[in-house]
């Protein structure tokens, strides 16, 4: 797979949860950057068309973001490549960005250097 990516990817640990033909879907980003992240989840193939991902931040806050289906690994879950058209979602777009930014000001942590950053258990 060609790596497309122009943004740094930062590890999460952040729940997330989506709708979907046969009902609303579970899964946690894993990581992300400004243009896209990847959700861990064992669901359906999610197919191409747009869709809506509501993500919780460990502030507790609900971002919903919009983006594409860039791929889709069946075990793992899927890379989802962000899009932001109207003034409400480049806000919105605006808050997921200023949370990445403050995971960038913390110190590293985990395992071999890697950073988790988590949320609290989802409300959803």
């Amino acid at each position: 797979m060609e790596e497309r990516r122009i943004a740094e990817r930062l590890r999460t640990h952040l729940p997330a949860h989506w709708e979907t033909a046969s009902g609303v879907q579970q899964g946690i980003i894993v990581n992300g950057s400004a243009g896209g992240c990847f959700v861990l989840a064992q669901v359906e193939e999610p197919g191409d068309d747009l869709m809506e991902i509501v993500v919780q931040l460990p502030n507790g806050r609900l971002v919903r973001l919009w983006g594409e289906v860039a791929y889709y690994l069946p075990t793992e879950g899927f890379g989802l490549q962000f899009v932001a058209s109207s003034d409400e979602s480049r806000a919105v777009m605006k808050m997921w960005l200023d949370y990445l930014d403050t995971l960038e000001q913390q110190p590293e942590r985990g395992d071999r250097g890697t950073t988790w950053h988590t949320a609290a258990q989802p409300a959803f």
